[in-house]
This record gives C-alpha cells, structure tokens and sequence, in this order.
C-alpha cells in the first residue's frame, strides 16, 4: 500500500482519447513534476501541458488532468486522472515518465478496486458488481450487474449480520451475569436464528441459476452424424463458423460461438455426431460431445427426415427436425418436436424464442428477490454461513 500505482483505465488501442489512472500518495509529487505546476482544484479538469522529467523542453502532451484528494476519491487516497490523447505512443511516453519516479508501479488487474475495499470505499460485493458491469456483453448482464452495484446482496447481509450480533451479545450476556438475579433462566434465540435461516434459504433458492446470466445458457446441438447439426449451428450464429460437408463425421471437436438473445447471453455448441466409429479422432470428438452435452442447460436433439420416428423422440424434450424443406406432407410429426430447415431459415426464429421461454422460465426469480447472487463465491460463502447458523441452533 505504500506505493503508488497507475494504469490505463481505456483501452490500449487508438482512440481520440486515452485515460491514465494514478491512486497513491506521490500524485502530488507527479503533478508537480510533469507540469511544474501544483495540484489543482478538486475535481475539476484543468489543461495542462506534461513535460518529460528528463528533458524539461520536450512536451508530453497538452492534455487535461483531474485531480481527486483522499479520502473522497474512488480508491480512498490522492487520486489523479490524465486525459491524454489516445495514440499508443503518447500513453507509453506517460508511462515511462511515470515508472521513473521512486515507489511508482504499474497496476495489477482489480488493484484500484482493491485499495478501494481496504479503504472502506467499498466492500467486496460492490467490486464484484463493477467487474461483472465491466465484462457485461448483454443487456440483462448489466441490469444484474447494476442492481448487485447499488447494494444488492449488501442491504440484507448488514441486517443478518447485525442478527447474529445480537444473538451472539445474548449469548454471551447470560454467560458473564449468570450469577445475577435477573438474569434469564434460559436463553431464547431459536426463533431468531429460524428467521434467519429461512431467508438465507430464499435467497440461494431465488438465485439458484445465477449463473445463466453470468456464464451464459449453454445450448448443445446433438444427433447423428450429417443430420444437419453445422448448418443448423451456422443459421443460428448467422454466420459460416462451422465446417458442412455431405460428408458424415466433418465435425470433429467442439465449436461455440456466442451471441445475444433479447439481452441474455447464450453459448452455442455444435459436436461431433453420436455414432460407432472405430477411427480414433472420431471417438474422440464423440466424447467430447458427450462431456458438453452432461454441462448443458438445453440440449437440442437434431433429426432429418432420414432417421426421424416418434419411437426414437419420446424421452427427449427438446427435438428438433431439421432438412423440413425436404418433408413430404404425408409425414407424420408429434407435435411438440420443432420444425426447422438450416437451409431456408423457416423454423429458425421459432426455436429461438422457445429458448428464449425458457430462459425466461429459469431466471424468473432473479429479477423480483431482493438479494442478488452473482458468482459462485457468494453462494459458496452463504451455504456455509447456513451450515454454521444451522449448527449453532
């Protein structure tokens, strides 16, 4: 903590602008340095001209700076921002200027964030939130994000906490007083403890498929070799990924491709077909798909008009017929199985909003609790927190 760290807070390819990030206590000593000037008002953006420290005459950049005192700052000490601009070359000369003062360092990855904790600007909740906000590639991924940002997991874990303080204090009480007269003859806190653990359970039981938003709905796409799996892959992803040939077993390994389905995010398999084969490469692909196909949330039996029967569909819940632009209107069809043809596209829109239902079906409960769940940390954390009040009862 006693050095001074700084790192690109925008990304490192060209842009108009680039973000520099210095939190420690030489920021003064910086700002001085690189602009012979003092530090300026409190957040306000200032122009200034950054010299380099080794040649005095030599300008970095005519850029602004914002400069953030401690404790009122985002890491909870002297702060400074430099907006430079955003040519690689100017971010590295800042960075060479910045390296050459003494205690000085290059970030780790969450530093900033870190500091931010063990100052009191925030607790470890709140850090997940803003590392979840910053990797949200969906729309819903952000509400989430958003939501456990503005204290969501945080405002019932405060009064749980102060639950368990209280028993704790009663406890403790009747132990040290138990001499006194009016100490109590028992202690009451079960029905505290019961209440607690209640909501606890809710809690984990309402965010049980936290991780679909977070990690994404996985969807495998499986069947018999040539049944059409790629091109119906390729439809879905709306674009030439997977390799289709007439030839069976093309696919070998596991493709995925990601992509945003109304704000929620879904990982697409496409394997290799289930078959006996005796060549080694195959079986290998076989039992990969198998391995992913254990992992999905939704796994998508694909026929073709081939080897289509009802017999073969019936303990499946999601079939889905592909190659129907070759279906002969004497074929008969249950029901529930999905019509689609990789070929033309029919179809295609259907099976996605049955995805899309449910989605909506596993993760009903995440948007209505109070409390949000949005890594395996805190569930892991809160099923132990349940053990021990468990125990304590």
């Amino acid at each position: 903590m006693n050095k001074t760290i700084f790192a690109l807070a925008t990304g490192n390819e060209i842009a108009a602008l680039s973000v520099i990030r210095v939190s420690g206590t030489q920021c003064k000593k910086i700002i001085k340095t690189l602009t012979f000037k003092s530090e300026p008002q409190d957040r306000t953006l200032v122009l200034r001209k950054f010299y380099n420290p080794k040649n005095k005459k030599e300008i970095i950049d005519n850029c602004l700076l914002a400069w953030m005192p401690g404790p009122r700052s985002y890491t909870g000490e002297d702060c400074l921002e430099i907006y430079c601009h955003g040519g690689q070359a100017v971010f590295q000369s800042f960075f060479k200027a910045l390296i050459g003062f003494k205690n000085v360092i290059y970030a780790e990855q969450g530093e900033f964030s870190k500091r931010a904790i063990i100052n009191g600007k925030m607790n470890l909740i709140e850090a997940e939130a803003v590392n979840d906000l910053i990797n949200a590639r969906t729309e819903k991924q952000r509400i989430l994000a958003s939501r456990q940002y503005d204290r969501g997991l945080s405002i019932p874990l405060t009064s749980w906490r102060e639950t368990l303080i209280e028993c704790m204090a009663i406890i403790e009480a009747n132990i040290d007083f138990s001499d006194e007269e009016d100490a109590p003859s028992f202690i009451s806190i079960e029905e505290k403890l019961e209440e607690l653990i209640i909501k606890i359970r809710k809690v984990l039981k309402d965010n049980e498929n936290y991780e679909l938003l977070q990690e994404g709905i996985k969807v495998v796409l499986t069947g018999s070799p040539n049944v059409g799996k790629s091109s119906l892959f390729n439809a879905i992803i709306k674009r030439e990924k997977a390799i289709v040939t007439d030839i069976a077993g093309t696919t070998r390994d596991i493709i995925e491709s990601k992509i945003n389905l109304n704000g929620y995010p879904l990982v697409i398999f496409d394997t290799a077909g289930i078959t006996i084969s005796n060549d080694k490469v195959e079986q290998e692909g076989i039992k990969k798909a198998k391995e992913v196909i254990k992992k999905a949330d939704i796994v998508l039996n694909i026929f073709d008009i081939e080897n289509y029967t009802e017999k073969k569909i019936q303990n499946s819940k999601w079939n889905v017929l592909n190659k129907i632009d070759k279906m002969s209107k004497s074929m008969k069809v249950d029901s529930k199985t999905i019509l689609v043809s990789a070929k033309s596209g029919e179809g295609i829109e259907e099976l996605l909003k049955k995805i899309y239902e449910e989605i909506l079906k596993k993760t009903k409960n995440l948007y209505s609790t109070e409390a949000i769940i949005s890594n395996a940390r805190q569930a892991s954390e809160l099923e132990i927190a349940l053990s021990s009040i468990l125990e304590a009862r």
